[in-house]
This record gives C-alpha cells, structure tokens and sequence, in this order.
C-alpha cells in the first residue's frame, strides 16, 4: 500500500508562496486522523494546474499506476477537483480500482460506509464547479473592461503598440518611436503603421516575397520585422480590404436594386418612395 499526498496550485504566481506547504501540513494531519502514517507519505504536486483539468491527466498524477488499497489524501476538495463530474468520474474510477480518496474533512469518500461523506462530496463538488464558472465569468468580464480601457491583458502586442507597465497596471500605448521612424508618411487620414502595412502589402502584390520586404523595412525604416510578421500584417491588410470590398459591393447591389423597383413603380404610376 502507498499513501499519496496530493496537492495543487492553479497559478504559477502562487507557486512560490506558502500554499503547498500548507496543503501539505494538512494532509499529514488527515493521515494521523485517519490512522494511516504520515512519515511515508508519496507527495504528487501539481503546480499551475486548474482544478478544471482532469484529475487523472495532471502532470503529477498521469504517470502513476494506482494499485489495490492506495490511498491519496487531499487537503480541501477544491484541490482535488473543481468539476462535478471529473470529480465523480474520478470517485467511481477509483473505487473500481479499490483505491481509496480521502479529503480532509470528508473522509475516505469511496467507502460504501461513508453516506455522509459521499452526500457532502456531491453537494460541494456542484458548487465547486459552480465557483469555478463564476471565477471564469469575472475574469473574462474584468480582461473585457480593461481591453475597453486601453489596458493589456497578455497575447501578442500589436504592431505600433508597446506595454507600458505591469501586472494589472499594464497598458497598451501608441509607440511614439516606431511611428516617427515611418519619416514619408502622407496619408490625410489613417497611421503611419497602416501606411507602412499598405506599402509592403503593395509590394507583396508586385511579387516580392516576405524576407524581401523584411529586409527592405529593416533598410528604409530601421525597423525590425521577421518575415513571418511580413506575412501576418499584410495578410490581415488584404483581409480587412476584401471584407470592406464586399460590404461596399452589397450596398451597391441594393441600391441598384431599389433604383429598379422604383424605376418601375413610376411606370406604373405608383409612389416610388413605397419602393425604395
């Protein structure tokens, strides 16, 4: 028989902190309650892994085989899983296997004896998963607002953009250096990064290829570009165009849908506005 001690920190911010040392306190604790030993214990740590994630594909538990009369011990059942149905799948795979799963303050919660304990799990297991979409929501609502605001909320920055900042204070800013360097811009209206994105698209059109127009930007602008970025910028240009083409082409249909109609209600001396 093995005893495991598992725990889990979802974050790797919360990686250095006391977090595990506590998981751990409180799982020899369990052990000594539940009669087992606390000196052999097999730590699995699972470090910047959500609680959504599979129990049995973790980094810390997907290597090991499971035998007949192991034991994992858990300090909270937030720990354990943060899904209501990883977290019964998971109980009923395990007890199949004659493994037992034992949560402080639950008990071993794949014994047939432990009612209390099995009603308890399933009703916090509901409003784990329950906590787990609210924290999703906020925090997709809390990255909307500060993108509404200017703010960075990670992925790539984009070109003539820079960070300014960190952590949550991070914004994202014109990147007044970069656009000084595009020194011909002459557009009435736009940027001069759209400017540039314009001209290198234009001289993929001509035939040019990205490494071509990389070295190029790099020669005229003293900017640094790879040629993969080449290919994403003016990629992107040439998309917005088509997608603007068609709109343009759609309203140009319909009106000269409406011209028609009109032109034959007039002929048939109706109200042409009827027809518009």
């Amino acid at each position: 028989m093995t005893i495991y001690g598992y725990t889990r920190v979802s974050t790797d911010q919360q990686v250095g902190n006391t977090s595990i040392e506590s998981q751990r306190s409180m799982i020899e604790g369990t052990a000594k309650a539940s009669g087992l030993s606390d000196e052999n214990i097999v730590w699995l740590d699972d470090l910047g892994v959500s609680g959504a994630r599979d129990f049995v594909t973790r980094p810390a538990v997907a290597p090991i085989v499971f035998r007949n009369g192991d034991v994992i011990i858990f300090s909270a059942l937030d720990r354990f899983s943060r899904d209501p149905r990883d977290t019964l799948n998971t109980v009923h795979e395990m007890k199949q296997r004659k493994v037992s799963l034992v949560i402080n303050g639950h008990g071993d919660v794949t014994s047939s004896t432990n009612i209390y304990g099995k009603l308890i799990l399933e009703i916090m297991a509901v409003i784990s998963g329950y906590e787990r979409d609210m924290i999703a929501e906020r925090t997709q609502r809390g990255s909307r607002a500060k993108a509404a605001k200017g703010g960075y909320i990670g992925g790539a920055v984009p070109f003539g953009m820079k960070v300014e900042g960190e952590g949550q204070d991070s914004m994202l800013v014109k990147d007044e250096e970069l656009h000084a360097k595009i020194n011909d811009f002459n557009w009435k209206k736009g940027t001069a990064v759209n400017y540039l994105i314009s001209r290198m698209a234009g001289q993929r059109k001509s035939g040019d290829s990205c490494r071509a127009i990389s070295a190029w930007v790099k020669k005229r602008y003293d900017i640094d570009l790879s040629h993969v970025t080449v290919l994403k910028l003016t990629n992107a240009f040439e998309k917005t165009n088509l997608t603007e083409a068609a709109r343009k082409g759609k309203k140009r249909r319909r009106l000269i849908k409406s011209q028609i109609r009109q032109a034959a209600a007039v002929k048939l001396g109706l109200n042409p506005k009827r027809f518009a």
